[in-house]
C-alpha cells in the first residue's frame, strides 16, 4: 500500500460512488476504476461491494481502510515532526472531546499551551464516547478526553479525575429564592421546579434518571438539550433547573452570577475523565503538554472537594 492508493480508496469510500470520487480526485472514472481494480489485485481481495449505493466495504476492505487511515496519520505526524525539526511552523494536534466533558477546560489552559507550542494548530472535534474512540482507532485523532463505560484494548486510558454533579437553578426559581446558593440539599427540594435534561439515549440522562429514582420523583421537563452551555442559558433565562457537572459551571464564569448551585446530599459523581490515545503510539510532546495542563487545571478547579 502507498499513500496515493490509500487516499484513492478513502476518497472513494467517503464520496460513496466511483463517479463522485473521480470528480473529487480530478481524474476520469475509467482511470479511477482501473486504479481500484489494480489495488484490489495487489491486495488479493475485493475492497468494495459492487452494485451498492453508496459503496460498501467488504470485510477485507474494512481491514484495508483501517490500515490506510493509520498510514496517512503516520505520514501527517512525520511531516509535522520534520517541519518542527527544521524550524518550520504549524504542526497539528487533533483532539476529541465529549459535549459535556472537558470542552470547557480547553479555553482555561489554551494560553499556557500557546506559550510553549505557539505554532501548533489545534483541531477540536466533539462527539460521543463511542464516536471519539472509533476515530482514535482509525488514527483520525491524536487524543481524546472521554468518560468510558468500557475500555477498548486498542486504546490507552490515562485517568484525570472524576467530577461532582450539582443542581443548577435560575435565580428567579422558587428554589433559588428559598435556599442560599452553595448549600447542600436533597434533589427532591427541586420536585416542583421544571428541568432541562439531556436526551434520553445518552449516558448522562441515564445517570440523572438514577438520581431521580433514588429521590422518588419524576422530574417535570421543559427542555431536552444535549449542549450544556445552551442548557445553562435556558436555566438562567427561563427559571429552570438542571443537573450538571460542577466543573461546567466553574468553566463558565458568565453563568456563576446568573445561576444558583447546590451540592447534593446524596453525593453523585460522573465516571472518571480519561485522556485516551491509540495503543502502540507515543503521544507527541504537544499532546503530553496539553494532557498535563488539563489534568492540573481540572484538579485545581475541583479542589473544593478536598
Amino acid at each position: 500500500m502507498n499513500t496515493r492508493h490509500a487516499r484513492i480508496i478513502l476518497t472513494t469510500l467517503h464520496e460513496g460512488s466511483f463517479t463522485a470520487a473521480a470528480r473529487a480526485l480530478y481524474i476520469t472514472q475509467p482511470t479511477l476504476s482501473q486504479t481500484v481494480r489494480q489495488i484490489e489485485s495487489q491486495f488479493g481481495e475485493p475492497i468494495f461491494v459492487r452494485g451498492r449505493s453508496p459503496l460498501a466495504l467488504t470485510p477485507a476492505g474494512e481491514l484495508y481502510v483501517q490500515a490506510a487511515r493509520r498510514i496517512l496519520r503516520i505520514e501527517t505526524q512525520l511531516e509535522d515532526a520534520m517541519r518542527q525539526l527544521h524550524g518550520a511552523s504549524e504542526a497539528a494536534l487533533y483532539i476529541g472531546t465529549m459535549p459535556h466533558r472537558a470542552g470547557g477546560l480547553l479555553p482555561q489552559v489554551l494560553a499556557d499551551f500557546r506559550r510553549t507550542y505557539p505554532d501548533t494548530v489545534l483541531h477540536v472535534t466533539s462527539g460521543s464516547e463511542e464516536a471519539l474512540c472509533t476515530m482514535l482507532e482509525r488514527r483520525e485523532l491524536d487524543m481524546a478526553f472521554v468518560s468510558c463505560a468500557s475500555q477498548r484494548s486498542s486504546l490507552v486510558y490515562r485517568q484525570i479525575a472524576s467530577e461532582e454533579i450539582v443542581l443548577l437553578a435560575g435565580r428567579q426559581t422558587a428554589l433559588a429564592q428559598r435556599i442560599c446558593s452553595g448549600s447542600t440539599i436533597r434533589l427532591s427540594e427541586a420536585r416542583e421546579e421544571r428541568f432541562v435534561l439531556p436526551p434520553e439515549d445518552t449516558p448522562m440522562r441515564a445517570l440523572f434518571s438514577g438520581l431521580f429514582e433514588q429521590e422518588g420523583f419524576a422530574p417535570q421537563i421543559s427542555v431536552i438539550c444535549d449542549l450544556s452551555e445552551t442548557a445553562r442559558h435556558c436555566c438562567a433565562s427561563d427559571g429552570l433547573v438542571m443537573l450538571s457537572p460542577f466543573l461546567s459551571l466553574l468553566c463558565d464564569g458568565g453563568m456563576m452570577s446568573r445561576l444558583a448551585h447546590y451540592h447534593l446530599y446524596t453525593k453523585a459523581y460522573l465516571p472518571p475523565l480519561f485522556m485516551v490515545h491509540p495503543s502502540g503510539e507515543t503521544p507527541s510532546p504537544a499532546a503530553e503538554a496539553l494532557f498535563t495542563l488539563i489534568s492540573n487545571r481540572f484538579r485545581a478547579m475541583t479542589a473544593y472537594r478536598e
